[in-house]
């Protein structure tokens, strides 16, 4: 900017001169002097001051020291101002306190008393009437478990001995008839419950580790110990033989398997669901049912036995030799005990002939 100023002052000084010499020619009054004097003095001052000015500005240097940088020892940073806090704050404050609305209740969401069911239509329902071979899988299920524990396990034979009455095989059965009226001439033939206990007991500890056996008690009900045959293992002994000596009498009967017609006929569907190879049966030879689709209650006619027995045996491919222990059976049932026995390859006996 300096010596922009100082050009153009140099610039007006030549103008300056150069008219005045114009002025001194045109007069032509005075002698005629060197026109390029003063003009050369002008510019040896113009140059002589140009060359000062840039001395001073260019050329003088300045004396600052390099700034240095000092650090404290308490260094103080200044508290930034949390701008969205702030904000939120005073609109907080700006806005009004929520609307307090009363939460909802209701006294019941039902009716204290419950519509009455309409008049349904009554009908008898005997769970027993479903089709045995249906439920067959269902109901062994139990067994296979049982069969699949032993698996690579191979059954043995057992000679089982009940009331004299011998034989031997791998799957044992006892059927035992606990009505009352069994009781009554098991004890005039001089068999008490006692008696009973322990010969089934002692069939039962007489057998072999590896041999299945089952117990069914029946009356017009039909029960199980177990609704499969078991391995006679020491374990599986004593609970039969405490589920025999707190059974053998009782009216309490469960199983899960299925079976038509009560009393006889509904033991002898259980245990050919089993499959046994031997079975002992244990009554009086007076059987009697209950009222169902198929029969009718009363008396269990010797011929309905027969024919639930060919049933069975067609249906299930076994043919157990089946023997049978009497208490004073009456002469028209002993001639059909005895048939039966004799086509299954079993014995009778009876303690009114001992």
């Amino acid at each position: 900017m300096t010596l922009v100023l100082l050009f153009a002052y140099l610039l007006s000084s030549l103008t300056y001169y150069m008219r005045l010499l114009a002025k001194e020619s045109a007069t032509g009054s005075k002698p005629r002097r060197s026109k390029f004097g003063p003009l050369l003095l002008a510019l040896l001052i113009q140059g002589v001051l140009l060359g000062i000015a840039v001395f001073v500005v260019v050329l003088v240097p300045e004396f600052r020291s390099d700034p240095e940088f000092v650090a404290k020892k308490k260094i103080y940073l200044p508290q930034k101002e949390l701008q969205h806090k702030a904000a939120l704050a005073a609109f907080q404050n700006a806005a009004s306190s929520p609307l307090q609305m009363e939460r909802i209740s209701t006294a019941a969401l039902l009716p204290d008393a419950l519509p009455s069911l309409p008049a349904m239509p009554k009908s008898e329902f005997n769970p027993i009437e479903r089709n045995p071979a249906a439920l067959q899988s269902d109901a062994l299920l139990g067994q296979s478990g049982v069969l699949g524990a032993l698996q690579g396990l191979k059954t043995g034979s057992s000679s089982a001995s009940l009331f004299g009455i011998e034989d031997s095989g791998q799957r044992i059965l006892i059927l035992f008839d606990n009505s009352s009226t069994v009781w009554n001439k098991a004890s005039a033939a001089g068999v008490t419950t006692d008696a009973f206990v322990r010969e089934l007991s002692m069939l039962v500890d007489g057998l072999n580790a590896n041999t299945l056996f089952g117990l069914v008690p029946f009356a017009r009900q039909v029960g199980t110990f177990r609704d499969y045959m078991v391995a006679a293992g020491a374990r599986n002994k004593q609970a039969a033989k405490r589920w025999i000596a707190d059974n053998v009498r009782s009216s309490r009967k469960i199983t899960q398997l299925p079976f038509a017609e009560d009393g006889i006929q509904g033991a002898l569907t259980v245990a050919f669901q089993m499959e046994p190879e031997v079975i002992f049966i244990v009554s009086d030879g007076d059987f009697q049912r209950s009222k169902s689709a198929q029969a009718s209650a009363g008396d269990v006619p010797w011929k309905d036995v027969d024919k639930t027995l060919r049933a069975l045996t067609r249906e299930y491919g076994i043919e157990p030799r089946i023997h049978f222990i009497g208490f004073k059976v009456e002469l028209e049932a002993a001639a059909a005990i005895d048939k039966i026995t004799r086509r299954f390859g079993g014995e009778f006996s009876d303690f009114t002939q001992r």
